[in-house]
């Protein structure tokens, strides 16, 4: 499955729309500031420069509040990454060349999850959807992950195990948050419970790699509504 997720805004990006609203604030406090002390009986000059130095005065403050929630923020998303194991800087998914015979145990077993994954007698009931780890999306970092389960009576994954993740086990959490809420239809009717199912998880931002997109794609999950969904079947079908 390959869970796409577009960039997020850069840093210059986010800075610019800051200034340019603090520059809509300062115009507009300014003439606000100045209108109400002129109906005050203030004089002209003397309300632009009283309204000049609190417009000053806000600006100093608001952008040293500005300065120091980026450092917490900046503290936070650091300890975080150090929490899920990331890397400190962006990383991309990298396949080699087809005409090279030398495969990794990576290739590998992504090679024999695809493998195993078509001849699954399961299909996927709509789409399968996958949440793309914010952290991972915010510093430009890709990973994989192959998820090793059973499929139940019911249609819903069990046992869901972790076979490889790079480069942080968090891609692998997404992929199981994933078959949890996905669920499976039989291909025939007759099918052997019981058996174990590879299922291989690309996780890729667009335009950070250069990588060939190949396989089904996993839509963007939302758990409240795939909540909403599940009770709304619960209800249909009259199970507890």
């Amino acid at each position: 499955m390959l869970v796409r997720a577009t960039r997020t805004l850069s840093t210059w990006t986010l800075r610019a729309l800051f200034y340019i609203a603090l520059f809509g604030v300062v115009v507009v406090a300014h003439l606000a500031i100045n209108s109400m002390l002129r109906a005050q009986g203030w004089g002209g000059g003397v309300s632009l420069l009283t309204a000049g130095v609190i417009v000053l005065v806000l600006v100093i403050v608001v952008t040293n509040a500005a300065e120091w929630l980026r450092d917490r923020l900046r503290e936070r998303r650091e300890l975080q990454r150090v929490q899920q194991r990331l890397p400190s800087g962006p990383c991309c998914v990298v396949w080699r060349a087809p005409e090279q015979k030398e495969k990794s145990v990576r290739e590998l077993l992504e090679a024999e999850g695809e493998a195993e994954h078509s001849d699954m007698p399961w299909d996927v009931v709509g789409p399968l959807r996958a949440r793309y780890p914010r952290l991972a999306r915010r510093l430009g970092i890709e990973g994989i992950a192959i998820a090793e389960f059973e499929v139940g009576a019911d249609g819903r994954a069990k046992n869901i195990n972790c076979v490889d993740a790079w480069p942080s086990d968090v891609f692998y959490e997404a992929a199981r948050e994933a078959l949890q809420h996905a669920k499976f239809q039989p291909k025939d009717v007759h099918v052997r419970f019981g058996a174990s199912y590879k299922m291989p998880f690309v996780f890729r931002i667009s335009g950070a790699s250069k990588a060939r997109d190949s396989g089904r794609r996993a839509r963007e999950l939302r758990p409240t509504l795939a909540a909403a969904q599940q009770a709304v079947e619960r209800i249909r079908t009259g199970s507890p």
